[in-house]
């Protein structure tokens, strides 16, 4: 329970950027967002342990080798890292890796700080961004607190910018015997038994969005909940987001009544508008009621295709 509610309050974090902390005053946004991580739930992940974090956090764990970094959009910064093992995931053979210093006190901390050498080959927990909407690389990920293990300098791993020594429990980083293969020996057998970590449809077949998606509605659009001239933050995703009314359930174990008169699905930029009717092939967002994503970047569908996925689910 504690690794879900943890997961979840990543989730919640990287959807500031998505949902708003708009520069609209909007009460009801401002009260939204204000309340998605909790003083009490910040202090937790500040004090967890590498274990911990580890455990709570990592959808993917690597070794790879530094081959560079440079800034991304007006807060980020891409690393790029060669794989050369997966101890945890199915990460690609070379994959970027974010930090964004807006949320930097939160969970994860400023890149200016983290320093790596090309010879060296390091050891990466690592949350997966696996969002349909983000701008960053498809292989995207975020550093955990800033851990950092250099399997080459044991000595000179690290996290939240100390010496990872002071938050480990179950090793001695700094100690003058422990060698690669015991961190490694180490952190295998920590992450043995997380599940794996949900991902976006990639593909862009209708029949496989379709298949694959947990719900496929159509959709009335309402009015904006917010627009994405209305979003602060916009290195990772840019999004605009509608209440909508469900017309019909045509995928799902799930009625129209049971959406109520509204509900919220967040769309790529100037795609929708107030009054149109579209069909969504989407996913229950984490950790919140009634608000609904994509479930791959090409899950808007427009209305005249409605045989066709009516087709691909056998009802026509």
């Amino acid at each position: 329970m504690k690794r879900i509610i943890l997961f979840l309050l990543v989730l919640l974090i990287l959807s500031l950027a998505a949902c708003g902390v708009s520069n609209s005053s909007s009460e009801e946004a401002s009260s939204r967002n204000s309340t998605l991580v909790p003083p009490e739930l910040q202090a937790t992940i500040e004090h967890l342990t590498f274990e911990d974090a580890v455990l709570e956090f990592a959808t993917d764990v690597v070794i790879a080798q530094y081959v560079g970094h440079r800034p991304f959009g007006d807060n980020l910064t891409e690393f790029e890292f060669v794989v050369l093992e997966r101890i945890l995931g199915n990460a690609a053979d070379r994959i970027f890796v974010y930090v964004q210093h807006t949320f930097a006190n939160i969970v994860y901390y400023q890149a200016g700080d983290l320093t790596f050498y090309p010879e060296r080959e390091y050891l990466l927990p690592l949350i997966g961004i696996n969002s349909p909407y983000a701008k960053t690389h498809e292989d995207g990920f975020l550093f955990i607190s800033n851990t950092v293990v250099d399997l080459s300098v044991p000595s000179d791993s690290v996290m939240r910018n100390d010496p990872l020594s002071e938050h480990a429990e179950g090793l001695d980083f700094d100690g003058r015997d422990v060698s690669e293969e015991q961190i490694v020996s180490y952190v295998d057998e920590l992450t043995t038994g997380i599940p794996p970590a949900w991902t976006p449809i990639r593909s862009e077949v209708m029949e496989d969005i379709i298949h694959g998606s947990p719900y496929v509605l159509l959709i009335e659009i309402n009015e904006p909940f917010r627009l994405a001239d209305e979003q602060l933050f916009t290195d990772i995703w840019i999004t605009d987001i509608y209440y909508a009314t469900a017309v019909q359930v045509l995928k799902g174990d799930i009625r129209v009544e049971d959406f109520g008169d509204e509900f919220a699905v967040i769309f790529f930029p100037d795609t929708v508008f107030p009054g149109e009717q579209h069909i969504v092939a989407l996913s229950p967002r984490v950790g919140e009621s009634m608000w609904f994503e994509f479930s791959s970047r090409n899950s808007l569908f427009r209305m005249d295709q409605l045989d066709e996925i009516l087709v691909i689910l056998g009802r026509q």
